[in-house]
């Protein structure tokens, strides 16, 4: 055993000589295919530049294992030296796959790839477990599966081997937060490979371990390194060796590890990639781009709460050590692993909430009167972010703030009644919701499509551009109740003249009745334009007219825009100006005193509404 642990040794003591001395003569910089010129005189310039650390990763870690390898075969060991030979064809398969993103990533870094290449690198890579006999066949309980079929096992083994090499990629791209990341991974994944016999992962974690604990260390105590990334040849390589190391504990959590071994491994890669989904479900959400930086990073957060740059490296260790720590506990006592991936998740939406409240109160003290003097003292209490104002300010009136907010006019500022973490769980509610009901009528989808072909021959699907969230313009979906010709004099409410509206056809006039018609906005709530309940969306020749009454109307672009609303409930459809303003007041007030039992009064209500033939 001690010949054994040997060679893991030696290979990161190799690999952490080899990056002492090359790491810092790494600083190769790409700008525009141009690699004649200093870093730091392309930055005295301002011209945007690329350090590329990453291309030495691959190349040190092939060094090291061969070195490793070789160094028992000519000493007197030979219980390491007969494990050195047993895993050489482990290691070729691997390396097989490690070269192959990283030519990908070295041709991305270099001179560019598209995603397509870039996507086919990482499945061909994630293949290479499947093939070389490392499927994940057992889950050992979590979600009540064990025993996973071959069928099965190979893609899911290909899923989850993508996933992690995607995060890791995506986590060098936000700020470069890869080398943290990846060295609390590794030391996490450290006492859970060594109480196994299985010296391929162990030298290969040790050999990537000695890679990046210089890089990090030169990246956050070197001040010129502090925003340099390591690029796809080197976040690639990290997040494929993490993906073989947790592939591994996967198939020997019901033997050569402790039991739960795998629920452990599994909530340290959790932290990181539930964090990638947040991140990008904000991007998407707000219409930014998807790798535009921002402060909703992890490590930006971090900072937001006041604590110090060195404060933010130990605190990057020490959540996913408390997400370790946690289940490790719960398998101790005896939880079923689908609880306690449960009770990982939740602990993930505390830590938000906790460095949520921390940012509301450093921020309150050191940032108050300059928001208050730019934005108001109800913008403030709001917690609107300050992206989301300057974004309205830059697009004020119809599409954005009043003129006269603008102005620092006396006019209120109508916050949003909801908090981030209830606007975050309604909108996965929604999806969820959403993506069920359409399952579910499926059937009706089908009957009202036929029904409507049949009567007259148009198309059985409507869609008219309204504006919603951020007073961004978007196509809401409907079954077509009425006539093809039914504006050929210009816009008009729809549903002025009610049920006896002339425009109808015949089968328009029942689904209307029954707010069938309405079915297809399930789609626009699961991608996210809408909401079950908020505000009822309307097209921009008509809040023109209300804003010039009423500008206030732009407050409601805080929220998604509603299937149903409590307006609707109490004002019914609008047909006349002062229906819109009344309109308008009841959705300001729905604004600010929205909540969850809010919502499900008004989902209640409208339920009922329908099931009673109630009109509105």
């Amino acid at each position: 055993m001690i010949q054994t642990l040997i060679i893991p040794s030696l290979a990161f003591a190799i690999a952490l000589v080899l990056s002492i001395y090359i790491l810092p003569r790494m600083m190769v910089v790409s700008v525009k295919n141009t690699w004649d010129r200093k870093g730091d005189e392309l930055d005295k310039q301002g011209v945007r530049i690329y350090q590329i650390a990453g291309l030495s990763v691959l190349p040190i870690v092939l060094l090291a294992l061969c070195a490793s390898l070789l160094i028992p075969m000519v000493m007197p060991w030979p219980l390491a030296a007969k494990s050195c030979i047993s895993m050489v064809p482990r290691v070729f398969s691997l390396i097989t796959g490690a070269l192959i993103l990283y030519l990908v990533g070295l041709k991305f870094d270099i001179h560019g790839a598209s995603l397509g290449i870039r996507m086919t690198a990482i499945l061909l890579a994630s293949c290479v477990f499947a093939v070389s006999d490392m499927s994940i066949k057992n889950l050992h309980g979590l979600f009540g599966l064990y025993e996973i079929p071959m069928w099965a096992a190979a893609p899911l083994t290909v899923f989850t081997a993508f996933v992690i090499i995607g995060v890791f990629r995506l986590l060098d791209g936000f700020d470069s937060l890869v080398s943290a990341v990846g060295l609390i991974t590794l030391l996490l994944f450290i006492p859970i490979v060594t109480c196994s016999n299985r010296i391929t992962p162990m030298l290969i974690m040790a050999a990537l371990l000695g890679v990046i604990t210089p890089y990090w260390v030169i990246k956050t105590f070197w001040k010129r390194w502090e925003h340099c990334s390591m690029g796809n040849s080197g976040s690639y390589i990290l997040g494929f060796f993490v993906a073989y190391v947790f592939i591994v504990i996967c198939r020997g959590s019901g033997g050569e590890y402790k039991p739960g071994a795998m629920m452990v491994a599994l909530s340290v890669l959790l932290f990181p990639v539930l964090d990638i989904v947040r991140v990008l479900g904000s991007r998407l959400r707000d219409g930014r781009e998807v790798f535009t930086q921002d402060r909703n990073q992890i490590n930006n957060k971090l900072y937001r709460t006041g604590i110090t740059r060195y404060g933010v490296a130990a605190s990057l260790a020490i959540i996913p050590l408390i997400f370790a720590l946690m289940t490790y506990t719960l398998v101790n006592l005896g939880v079923a692993p689908t609880l306690i991936f449960v009770a990982d998740i939740l602990l993930w939406f505390v830590i938000h909430w906790v460095l949520n409240w921390r940012i509301r109160a450093y921020e309150s003290s050191s940032h108050r009167l300059a928001w208050n003097k730019e934005y108001g003292e109800e913008a403030w209490n709001a917690a609107v972010p300050r992206e989301v104002l300057e974004k309205k300010i830059r697009t004020f009136g119809t599409m954005g703030l009043p003129s006269n907010m603008v102005e620092r006019d006396a006019m209120a500022f109508i916050p949003d009644g909801m908090t981030a973490l209830e606007r975050g769980l309604k909108r996965g509610v929604d999806m969820l919701i959403s993506a069920l009901c359409i399952i579910v009528f499926s059937p009706l989808f089908l009957l009202s499509y036929i029904l409507i072909k049949m009567d007259d021959g148009g198309p059985a699907i409507y869609s008219q551009e309204r504006i919603g969230r951020f007073g961004r313009p978007f196509r809401i979906y409907k079954y077509r109740s009425m006539r093809l010709d039914a504006e050929a004099m210009g816009p008009q409410l729809s549903h002025k003249g009610g049920d006896d509206d002339p425009r109808l056809t015949k089968i328009g006039r029942f689904l209307r009745r029954h707010h069938l018609d309405e079915l297809p906005q399930l789609w626009n709530v699961l991608c996210g334009d809408m909401a079950f309940v908020g505000y009822r969306p309307e097209r921009k020749f008509f809040i023109d007219q209300i804003m010039q009454h009423d500008p206030r109307y732009a407050f409601l672009y805080q929220i998604r825009p509603g299937v149903t609303s409590y307006a609707t409930l109490y004002n019914g459809y609008t047909d006349t100006m002062e229906k819109m303003l009344r309109r308008l007041e009841l959705d300001l007030y729905y604004l600010r005193h929205r909540s969850f039992w809010f919502d499900i009064k008004v989902l209640v209500l409208t339920f009922g509404s329908i099931v009673f033939g109630k009109k509105f």
